[in-house]
């Protein structure tokens, strides 16, 4: 082998070199792309678990309360009621009743409110990452 011949093996292999460490340059740089993305993604659907979280929360209490307030008012009004004559009696069953299915509806609309799962899209998207990278590696096995 003559000396011009070594120095251009010796260039090609310098390129090559160069090549293979820029291509982890980019997949290293397009990874951290990616787990940005993820981050955000993560942070998005939290924010909407939370809210949701926060409505079911709310409205459970909304239904508490009035629970709460139907059962105080039973209890005065039937004190009430005992103390004077029977025919105004149904007049507080009538309020009772009310806020008792205003209290059944508030919290039957809580409930409705069920969050979805956590993190589905961030989820789907690490399975998804997976997938790519067993593909990845069963290529590479080949060649």
């Amino acid at each position: 082998m003559s000396a011009n011949e070594t120095l251009e093996k010796q260039g090609t292999l310098r390129e090559q070199g160069g090549a293979v460490v820029g291509g982890v340059r980019g997949a290293v740089l397009h990874a951290m792309r990616h787990l940005e993305a993820l981050g955000e993604l993560l942070q998005v659907e939290l924010q909407q678990y939370g809210r949701c979280q926060m409505k079911r929360v709310t409205w459970t209490l909304i239904g508490v309360a009035l629970l709460m307030c139907a059962y105080m008012m039973l209890c005065f009004f039937a004190i009430t009621a005992l103390q004077q004559y029977l025919k105004p009696m149904w007049a507080v069953l009538a309020v009772v009743v009310f806020n008792v299915l205003a209290g059944l509806i508030a919290l039957l609309v809580g409930m409705w409110c069920k969050p979805t799962a956590v993190v589905p899209e961030t989820v789907k998207e690490l399975k998804n990452d997976l997938e790519c990278v067993k593909l990845y590696l069963k290529g590479r096995e080949k060649s």
